[in-house]
């Protein structure tokens, strides 16, 4: 009975996450088109997915409790695709950095639609506010710890407080990529690479000791 319970339980999960890449893509192509996510009906999104307004509600309470999980989701590739930079030595160079900028922006751009959406949610729904507040609160902490351990070893400037340096860069960072990244072509995404670098580069690594 034990395994028949199990594979019942794995066949759910299953469907549930069949059932959220659909939806992921079906919000991602509203967005796209201009609606926002406010105007974004669960029939429509549901429709557009190919799965049934009960099957939604089978899995979610609301709209809200889908974008926090999707959130959850994004963060998640977004914080992986900041490890690159700083869950590892500080780069070696300014080219070094720009190719883990590369990383980090060429995960963002694909997402930038359902991001502003979670943005736009965060001013008005607690409980996306909260999953947003949690998971970007990650970046802070490890960009923090990431120039505190460079100060100590010389590599990065030591006149640059880690918390609020962190905080700030993590704010810039989220309003930024979100300017410039929705509906970007090759030129924007190349130049919000170059931002990013000149910023972090000379913040934390220029004319270290």
């Amino acid at each position: 009975m034990a395994s028949v319970t199990r594979r019942a339980h794995g066949a759910r999960a299953q469907r549930r996450a069949e059932n959220l890449a659909k939806l992921l893509d079906a919000l991602e192509a509203l967005l796209a088109e201009g609606e926002s996510f406010t105007e974004v009906s669960v029939e429509r999104l549901a429709a557009r997915a190919g799965v049934s307004r009960s099957t939604f509600y089978v899995h979610f309470a609301d709209k809200g409790q889908l974008l926090s999980e999707l959130t959850a989701d994004v963060v998640d590739q977004l914080l992986e695709a900041g490890r690159g930079w700083w869950g590892h030595d500080p780069p070696a160079s300014r080219d070094d950095l720009r190719a883990k900028a590369e990383t980090i922006v060429a995960t963002y751009r694909p997402r930038a639609e359902l991001m502003r959406a979670v943005i736009d949610s965060s001013s008005h729904d607690p409980a996306v506010r909260e999953v947003f507040r949690a998971l970007t609160g990650r970046y802070v902490t490890e960009i923090a710890a990431h120039i505190e351990t460079g100060q100590e070893a010389g590599t990065v400037r030591r006149d640059v407080p880690p918390g609020p340096t962190a905080q700030m860069l993590t704010s810039m960072a989220e309003r930024g990529l979100d300017r410039m990244l929705r509906g970007a072509d090759d030129a924007a995404a190349r130049d919000a690479v170059e931002a990013f670098t000149a910023i972090v580069w000379n913040t934390l690594y220029r004319d270290a000791p």
